[in-house]
């Protein structure tokens, strides 16, 4: 009997491992950047070319390796086939790797066994093409071991994790070299151990071991040959499994986005920007214009598009064929001659090497026509409003005339009057005519705010003496209901300012009136400082106007129709406070025409604090008279 540990050539073992060795550092290295990034198919049978070839040349160097006494030659086809093998198996593992969705334990834990089966097929088929007088036999504890090292691939395989490539890729990384020597240990550590337990015997050795533990070749390629079928086939099924479920959820979608595409009231086109050919275009294209596809298959763009809209387009087609969508309004001719108005998206769709567009456009006809009736309706609103305000205008002048002439004449009629009587009913008439032009006053400024034909005028004043003498025309009031009137002028005020002071006054009175107005009991108190204010432009300064009052506050809700025109925060004020409600509104435009800001916030103890912030110019050139 002729058996071989220990009788082989050391450079062509050495040879072997060190070209196994190899083979597993470049596939390794290139299943890290496979993972990282899908590859072709090109690139995974190249990757697995170079490993099946490189373990099948291990191999070869192995059996090469063996000093016999006889002739050895080698079966062709059995060699090929092995190669094959070898081929095949890795194919199927970096297939397996490639594709995300595969890339799970029990994908790749099945095809280390594949790996594992067919690098066994691969050595047994190599062994069996050697052709030599004696006969071959395998002892099977050492094919066990064999079978053991072989498993280390499967183990390999299963133990991918897709955090492994979360770090950044490292060539020589200490992990990537461990994978590499247990590689290497299981391809070559599964052929040597194999052929340490590989018998060849002659005739007579045969019979006379017949009672050992060993396998005949016929008998070892039939278990191998079956366990590679199985495991293969159970591989094959599960891809074919998966490939059922992608075929499955593409109809799906195929299906989703084709009744999305058939249904769609907007018009879908698709189409070549190279040639600027009409590929398709669903059933809304031919209902909305009226055309047929054999019409439109030719020069669509001339029937469907004007010049200048056929200039636009091509632009959006040029920057959608460059990768980058965009969109625009434009203007499409149906074939009864009318014109409709889309809002049009263009994008681009990349499929294999074509390079396609799709434009989706949605009528808004409608909507621009009821835009045009929203804006010509608001025009005609404000044209209303200007000549209400002028005409409310025009009116309260002539209102004022005559009635500044009744109030005169009743005033000389008051003047000479002894009867009691008479007089009680003239000075009743007196305060019903005041409080008439109050009103049209108020109407006459609101109308000249509104119309925007209000003209501030700049003189010089003392803000101290305007304050005060606004507090003074309400100084009788307020000793008729028991208030205390309460003035605090920082020591910052300016001396002199510039500015609309009969503007600033009619502020101050409205708010100061109302705050008397309101209060029963307690105290107004009015500040006028430069706190929380910032100095503006061309040496103008801001000041700030505080009134304060102790009265019936304001409901926080209510706050926003405090300066609305024609309205008091609640209806029963009208009986108890009566008022026209313009007030607040014309100070609110007054304020805003001195670019300032008035606000009013109501207080913890009752009652409500207006403020209001106007720029006046600081004034230097002389002083007022006392």
């Amino acid at each position: 009997m002729q058996q071989h540990p220990g009788h082989y050539n050391d450079l062509l073992i050495s040879l072997s491992i060190a070209i196994a060795a190899l083979s597993c550092f470049v596939v390794v290295d290139l299943t890290d950047r496979l993972v990282r990034k899908s590859k072709s198919r090109l690139f995974l049978l190249v990757l697995s070319t170079v490993f099946g070839f490189g373990l099948w040349t291990m191999h070869f160097l192995g059996l090469l390796a063996m000093e016999t006494d006889t002739v050895v030659t080698y079966d062709l086809p059995l060699l090929l086939f092995s190669l094959f093998i070898s081929i095949l198996v890795s194919y199927l593992v970096f297939m397996l790797l490639n594709n995300p969705r595969t890339r799970s334990s029990v994908y790749l834990g099945l095809s280390g066994f594949l790996f594992s089966a067919g690098m066994l097929l691969m050595h047994y088929c190599g062994v069996m093409a050697i052709q030599t007088s004696l006969h071959y036999e395998q002892n099977i504890l050492s094919m066990l071991w064999s079978v053991l090292f072989s498993l280390i691939a499967a183990l390999l395989a299963a133990s991918y994790r897709p955090t492994w490539i979360q770090k950044k890729y490292n060539m020589f990384s200490l992990k990537k070299m461990l994978l590499v020597l247990l590689l290497t240990g299981s391809v070559t550590g599964t052929h040597y151990t194999a052929m340490f337990g590989a018998a060849f015997m002659t005739p007579s050795e045969v019979h006379a071991s017949s009672s050992a533990a060993m396998l005949d070749s016929s008998s070892l390629g039939m278990i191998l040959g079956t366990t590679f079928v199985l495991i293969a086939a159970l591989v094959l099924w599960l891809l074919y499994r998966d490939r059922q479920k992608v075929m499955a959820s593409a109809r799906f979608n195929e299906q989703r986005y084709m009744a999305l595409f058939e249904f769609s009231p907007d018009i879908v086109i698709c189409m070549d920007p190279a040639c600027k050919r009409l590929l398709s275009a669903n059933p809304a294209m031919y209902t909305t214009t009226g055309y047929e596809w054999r019409e439109l298959e030719s020069q669509w763009e001339n029937k469907l598009f004007s010049s200048e809209e056929r200039v636009r387009f091509g632009s959006i087609l040029e920057q959608a064929a460059a990768g980058r969508p965009g969109k625009l309004e434009m203007a499409i001719q149906t074939k009864q001659g009318g014109r409709l108005r889309f809002s049009s998206t263009v994008f681009p769709l990349i499929t294999g090497d074509r390079q396609l567009v799709y434009m989706i456009c949605k009528d808004i006809t409608d909507l621009m026509r009821y835009q045009q009736e929203l804006r010509k309706a608001k025009e005609e609103a404000e044209s209303a409003a200007r000549i209400k305000s002028e005409f409310l205008a025009t009116v309260s002048h002539e209102l004022r005339t005559p009635l500044n002439g009744i109030i005169g004449i009743n005033q000389l009629l008051i003047d000479s009057m002894d009867n009691t009587e008479h007089l009680e009913l003239l000075q009743v008439q007196s305060k019903s005519g005041q409080a008439l032009l109050h009103v049209l006053n108020d109407i006459l400024d609101l109308s000249v705010l509104e119309a925007g034909a209000m003209r501030l005028r700049q003189n010089p004043f003392q803000v101290s003496r305007l304050v005060q003498e606004c507090m003074d025309l309400f100084e009788v009031t307020a000793r008729d209901k028991g208030l205390q009137l309460i003035l605090i002028l920082e020591s910052d005020i300016p001396d002199l300012v510039e500015g609309d002071s009969v503007r600033t006054r009619q502020v101050l009175l409205n708010i100061i009136g109302n705050a008397i107005k309101f209060t029963d009991k307690g105290n107004v108190i009015v500040t006028v400082d430069t706190s929380n204010t910032e100095n503006g432009e061309g040496g103008r300064q801001y000041l700030q106007f505080k009134i304060k009052d102790t009265g019936i506050g304001i409901d926080p809700d209510m706050l926003e129709l405090l300066f609305q025109p024609f309205s008091q925060v609640d209806g029963s004020y009208n009986r108890n406070y009566p008022g026209t409600g313009l007030g607040l509104a014309i100070c609110k435009k007054l304020v805003d025409l001195m670019e300032g800001d008035i606000w009013v916030e109501s207080t913890s103890s009752g009652g409500a604090e207006f403020t209001f912030r106007i720029a006046l110019k600081e004034f230097g050139g002389y002083s007022l008279p006392g």
